[in-house]
């Protein structure tokens, strides 16, 4: 029986007899008193013992509420009902006016994306207990529906060859996987949630899909194909990407071949420019050993910061050509690929500084923007910490911002409505960034007073508007600020994140420049380990989940 039948039936009974008593006629004023001394104490204790409980479960009640709220933002996290508890016990302290609550009971739906948590809460009854009646007994329910808001999230992740220390590659691994398991919890997809990832070097990989992105031409002029005066027979080797012996033209390929001739509109003359030719089958043949990653817009205009798309202006490819010094000499710490073999592969470019080829320095591909959680794990396994170049963030965040506008919709070859405009209802667009080092351009392998080549090429090609590599630096970290001001202006949520990044002036300067690129200060997050980054990436997750009370 519940307390609140056990009070009326009490009460009922003390009715009863306060009219049966009314009837009698026998007995004196003191009898009359005393007969209702005790509905008197009663009625006074309802009242009494009633407010007390009122307050008892109101204060349950909004204990409940934030306890049920704090585990929906974790819904999928390990921890949740601890969390739960937590929040619990600090907003209902032991003891509350007398109280004693029973364990929380804690139910999760997976499927319908609800939490149900709930309590009784025991108030020792004062002046109730004339009647019989010991206690109270209140009850709180609160039944939590992730209502979550649409999302465009880009993933801008670190891919240098520094995040091999410390397995810092590893745990960003686990910590983006763990965002994702947060967002999507045990689905594969969720309605209107878009997941894409950017993984950085000193440029970025776009995709050989996109050579339609690349200035008309552009790929045939490069040097993926060199005849026997270039490259000799026994000099034609490597891994990592199709290097082959061509007898029919006497020519070395990097990458797929093709041949050209008079209905292509390629005589001998033009075929200089492009290919190697062959006399007798009066044909050009032309390689493409392009892996995806592009330069820098570095011109005047300043397109290595804007969302414009290639129709504004098209890009070239990155291609970092065979180093001969003036005498004819080679280097392979420089890059001297063919007569040295060409080495691609990822066993050795993620490891170490010796790869060799004209892709050197170039990581895995942007994935565009999906909603099948199963690809951005695969795209978040792929990444590697690829070696040599540097590191330039900047580049990084401006392709996040490609891979979200609007002004790219339609142009990454998968759902042509993607990316959605910035002012979509019930939308979030958002971009997480992680460094674990300032930028640079590395120098360690290359020419006196020069550097490796990247999306802006060799520092001596002065595209950052210097030949000056610490000048360069405050460039890159201007830049990146530049392109995350202008994200901000369209609404783009930006957290960021530095990943066991060194404690001297250059770590201090890039923090900086992560901090400025946030949204908010409670935006930036500085990890020291992988526990650290845990946190950051869940605590990133959680605020991206929006709740609200269903019951």
């Amino acid at each position: 029986m519940s307390t609140r039948d056990r009070i009326a039936e009490r009460l009922a009974g003390l009715s009863s007899g306060l009219h049966a008593f009314r009837k009698a006629e026998r007995g004196g004023v003191a009898i009359l008193l005393a007969g209702l001394l005790v509905p008197l104490i009663a009625f006074t204790g309802l009242a009494v013992d009633a407010g007390r409980a009122y307050l008892v479960k109101a204060r349950l009640s909004q204990s409940i509420d934030a306890a049920a709220l704090a585990g929906g933002r974790v819904f999928y996290d390990a921890n949740r009902d601890s969390d739960v508890t937590m929040f619990f016990h600090s907003n209902f302290p032991d003891g509350f006016m007398g109280a004693s609550v029973s364990p929380l009971a804690i139910v999760g739906d997976g499927d319908a994306g609800t939490l149900t948590v709930s309590a009784d809460a025991t108030v020792q009854a004062t002046f109730l207990k004339v009647i019989g009646v010991d206690d109270i007994t209140v009850s709180a329910r609160s039944v939590v529906q992730r209502a979550d808001r649409g999302l465009e999230l880009a993933l801008v992740m670190d891919n240098t060859g520094s995040m091999t220390s410390n397995d810092r590659i590893g745990s960003m691994k686990s910590a983006a996987h763990e965002l994702l398991g947060i967002l999507y919890g045990n689905r594969n997809t969720v309605p209107n949630l878009w997941v894409g990832l950017v993984p950085y070097t000193a440029a970025v990989n776009i995709g050989r899909g996109n050579a339609s992105w690349l200035a008309s031409g552009s790929l045939d002029a490069l040097a993926y194909e060199y005849s026997s005066s270039q490259v000799s027979h026994g000099n034609c080797d490597g891994t990592g990407i199709n290097v082959a012996w061509n007898n029919g033209y006497s020519a070395c390929t990097i990458g797929d071949t093709r041949e050209l001739g008079s209905a292509d509109g390629i005589n001998q003359t033009a075929c200089a420019s492009i290919g190697v030719w062959d006399s007798h089958s009066h044909s050009c043949l032309v390689a493409d050993g392009w892996k995806g990653c592009v330069e820098a817009r570095w011109g005047a205009a300043g397109r290595d910061r804007t969302d414009d798309p290639p129709s504004v202006e098209a890009f070239q490819p990155y291609f970092w050509p065979r180093w001969f010094g003036p005498y004819g000499q080679t280097n392979s710490s420089y890059n001297s690929y063919l007569p040295n073999d060409i080495d691609e592969t990822e066993a050795t470019n993620i490891t170490s500084n010796n790869g060799l080829g004209p892709n050197l320095g170039c990581g895995p591909a942007i994935t565009p923007l999906t909603g099948d959680r199963s690809v951005a794990d695969a795209a978040i396994d792929a990444m590697g910490a690829w070696h040599r170049g540097g590191t330039t963030t900047n580049l990084g965040v401006v392709w996040g911002w490609r891979v979200l506008s609007p002004r790219w919709r339609g142009l990454w070859n998968t759902d042509p409505t993607l990316p959605l405009d910035y002012d979509a209802p019930l939308m979030d667009k958002a971009v997480v960034i992680l460094t674990d080092g300032d930028n640079n351009l590395y120098n360690g392998m290359a020419p006196s007073g020069d550097t490796d080549y990247t999306g802006y090429q060799r520092l001596s090609a002065g595209r950052l508007g210097t030949t000056n590599r610490d000048t360069a630096r405050q460039r890159l970290n201007d830049r990146m600020v530049e392109t995350c001001n202008a994200m901000k202006q369209q609404g783009i949520i930006i957290y960021t994140v530095t990943f066991q990044v060194a404690n001297n002036s250059s770590g201090d300067a890039i923090r900086q420049v992560f901090r400025s690129c946030a949204t908010s200060p409670g935006n930036y997050f500085d990890s020291y380990d992988g526990s650290d980054l845990s946190t950051a990436f869940r605590t990133i997750a959680t605020q991206l989940a929006n709740l609200r009370i269903a019951q």
